[in-house]
């Protein structure tokens, strides 16, 4: 998985990067090893080109950890993990909003702060924090990523509240 680190970035420049650098990429591929993408369309994978082609045709889909978790409790889909506000998404989750229903890949944004590391920015709201992850079809999460906190006062606070010593 990739995790960018970048300074003076916040978490839309970050996301706007990581899709850059994915769409980079497929096409490199694309256009230098066209060899081996078609052995793999071939005999591994029938529907990889059409899913490379995606990867490039449109942007990602974005919405934000709280839609995706409102998402799937209206979806009536059973799954074996629980979906809840607060837990983290499951490799199900993910693969079913972004192969079910984004049908491309996908940004969630502004994860719980009570499932993250304390280094992400609180958001104003104060239980969120920039935080992303890209989840592509057929693979699942390819990139996370966040927003580091620069705020001292609130890192300070964030390590204590995590029972860490600052």
């Amino acid at each position: 998985m990739i995790e960018p680190e970048m300074a003076f970035c916040d978490l839309a420049q970050d996301m706007q990067v990581a899709e850059a650098f994915i769409k980079y990429l497929v096409r490199y591929a694309l256009d230098h090893c066209p060899d081996e993408i078609e052995l793999f369309a071939n005999f591994v994978d029938k529907g990889l080109k059409a899913r490379l082609a995606a990867v490039l045709d449109r942007d990602f889909a974005r919405i934000t950890y709280t839609e995706a978790i409102d998402r799937l409790k209206a979806c009536g889909k059973e799954f074996n993990s629980p979906v809840a506000w607060g837990t983290d998404l499951q490799s199900e989750h993910e693969r079913y909003l972004c192969e079910e229903v984004f049908k491309r890949p996908l940004i969630v944004s502004d994860y719980p702060k009570s499932i993250k590391p304390f280094y992400m920015r609180v958001n104003d709201d104060n239980t969120t924090v920039a935080a992303m992850d890209i989840l592509v079809p057929g693979t699942g999460e390819i990139i996370g990523g966040s927003q580091r906190e620069e705020r001292y006062d609130r890192l300070v606070k964030r390590i204590e509240e995590m029972g860490l010593n600052p």
